[in-house]
């Protein structure tokens, strides 16, 4: 299958595991990746070529001053440099691969060049029943500003379908790559469900809930609700640009 016909650039589409590279990155990484990963995705190019984000674009997607711009991408260049995964194979040996084998900033051009590995393009360009995927509008979560946003908005979209889903403390804090500060219940809810779910269902196309798991008196998880918001409603006037310029000519010749 062409995804490249059916998701243009403006689209995200990322394998549900490759979602997992934003654990432990910061905001500012994360809207680096999403905006580089569409370009990688819809052109045939290799770990030898460049895909260049300037700090222009960078401002203008995130909704961030220009001057902002420039420090904060050369910042989420060279840490992206630094992320890497991992799998086992089969024989039991151990691999791990950098998400770029090359990052190149160039401060008079204004902007950001990424090599993405080969091993990291297949994963990009892969979508089928045996790499599950989610994908989402671009524009829409390059403007959250909290820092745990994008991930929550990613779960319930991977999960909107089914209409809700359920984590445990435990896998909430793997998969967002919490720190450990967090741990108290009402920190937690304060510092990053809270703040996130609210900014998600005030500026998305989804509205995002959730409530406690709780054992005895103890919380051990969360459910979430995920609702597509209703589409506006086109307003039909019966009449084409043509009946209604005639209808001011006329009117204007009375």
């Amino acid at each position: 299958m062409d995804i490249r016909k059916h998701y243009p650039k403006d689209w995200v589409v990322l394998q549900n595991r490759v979602a997992e590279c934003f654990r432990g990155m910061s905001l500012d990484e994360k809207r680096l990746f999403i905006m580089a990963t569409p370009l990688a995705r819809t052109t045939k190019i290799s770990s030898n070529d460049r895909v260049f984000i300037s700090s222009s674009d960078f401002s203008k997607e995130c909704g961030i001053d220009l001057s902002t711009a420039y420090t904060a991408l050369e910042v989420a260049t060279d840490r992206l440099f630094t992320r890497f995964f991992g799998y086992t194979t089969t024989e039991g040996n151990r691999v791990k691969i950098r998400w770029v084998n090359k990052v190149v900033y160039l401060a008079g051009q204004g902007g950001t060049e990424l090599y993405f590995t080969d091993e990291v393009l297949l994963l990009l360009r892969e979508f089928d029943a045996l790499n599950p995927y989610t994908k989402y509008k671009k524009e829409v979560v390059l403007r959250l500003k909290k820092d745990y946003s994008l991930d929550f908005y990613h779960l319930a979209k991977k999960h909107q379908t089914m209409g809700s889903f359920q984590i445990s403390l435990d896998e909430l804090f793997e998969q967002l790559g919490l720190p450990e500060s967090y741990r108290r219940i009402g920190n937690l809810k304060d510092r990053v469900i809270k703040p996130s779910l609210d900014e998600i269902t005030s500026n998305t196309d989804i509205d995002l809930n959730y409530e406690n798991i709780k054992r005895g008196r103890s919380v051990i998880g969360f459910k979430f609700t995920v609702k597509e918001k209703p589409k506006p409603k086109t307003i039909e006037t019966g009449r084409d640009e043509k009946t209604v310029d005639m209808f001011f000519k006329m009117r204007s010749e009375e």
